[in-house]
């Protein structure tokens, strides 16, 4: 049962974003991308970031250079996003087998003020020179992330995961909008993952996902792909299911913007991490929390992130 309930977890990525595209590195805990087979899991929790911008130097700063063709050669930026995240997320794992393969699917809505890769959409898509304050407090829904095929193998000490997502712009946007609530394109993600368990408590993950973006609404901008290693160890405490464990991650820019309002410079950012996770009532009711903080960042922001949630499982008989 430990598996089930830091399922929660994955939903960090959409309140810790701190980079360019949908997909934050270290969004899923090392046990996370394996899929559940235990009926619906629903996950309810609150997550706050605090970042900051992070130039081609990796210097904190407030200036943002060249943010694309044709737009000044700079601009002066208020520093400092935060951002707070609500997230309702839906998951089930299904009965039997696909493919000799457990398997799931997930959903998840989220109501969030502006994170920090639309505040650098907003900044690096201004045309005149001068200081610019990002000032959106606003709460709304932003983009949303669907899961339709997870999928993962067992054999001995080791388990191996295929997964593919999608992000759906269904936060509000407009082109050079100061209340942007989503990044108004589709992203695609295509996973996989290995874990070895050496031990009954003891895990050890390495996963590497791949974003796939496409054209922005009503703008000629296509952002250019990411890559993202994850890797990380967890710890069993007990046969409650209780855990805790660690995490970091690598996520670098692997290909160029493209279209008139592109040509961005590339991004690239590090991030390490930890969780713990408790039942409360096992097997039905659960809580967790988690801190990440990134680094080394370059044409990002970057910062800390913070969450806690509460977690219900319902079983179903397989």
């Amino acid at each position: 049962m430990k598996k089930l309930f830091t399922l929660i977890l994955v939903v960090f990525s959409y309140c810790s974003a701190f980079s360019q595209g949908h997909y934050n590195g270290s969004s899923f805990n090392p046990g996370d991308y394996f899929a559940p087979h235990a009926g619906f899991i629903i996950p309810v929790w609150y997550g706050f970031a605090d970042m900051n911008y992070y130039n081609a130097e990796g210097k904190q700063s407030d200036r943002l250079i060249n943010p694309a063709p044709g737009n000044p050669t700079t601009l002066d930026i208020k520093q400092n996003v935060k951002t707070h995240s609500f997230i309702l997320m839906a998951i089930y794992g299904g009965k039997g087998k696909i493919l000799g393969a457990n398997w799931g699917i997930m959903a998840i809505p989220m109501v969030n003020s502006p994170t920090a890769n639309i505040a650098l959409d907003y900044y690096s898509s201004q045309t005149g020179s001068g200081s610019y304050t990002f000032k959106n407090k606003t709460m709304g829904f932003g983009d949303m992330y669907v899961q339709p095929v997870w999928l993962s193998w067992t054999k001995e000490k080791f388990s191996y995961a295929f997964n593919y997502g999608f992000w759906a712009p269904t936060g509000k946007f407009k082109p050079h909008g100061l209340d942007n609530q989503g990044l108004g394109y589709w992203s695609h993600n295509i996973r996989g993952a290995v874990r070895y368990k050496p031990t009954k408590k003891v895990g050890v993950t390495v996963a590497t996902t791949f974003e796939i973006n496409q054209w922005q609404k009503d703008i000629d901008f296509k952002e250019g792909s990411h890559l993202t290693i994850d890797m990380g160890g967890t710890y069993l405490l007990d046969n409650r299911g209780d855990e805790v464990g660690l995490f970091a991650n690598h996520q670098t820019q692997i290909s160029d913007d493209k279209g008139t309002n592109g040509g961005f410079a590339s991004d690239r950012i590090y991030g390490i991490g930890g969780f713990g996770s408790y039942w409360i009532t096992p097997k039905k009711i659960g809580v967790m929390a988690r801190i990440t903080q990134n680094f080394a960042a370059k044409n990002r922001f970057s910062g800390t992130a913070v969450q806690v949630g509460v977690n219900i499982l319902i079983p179903t008989d397989h």
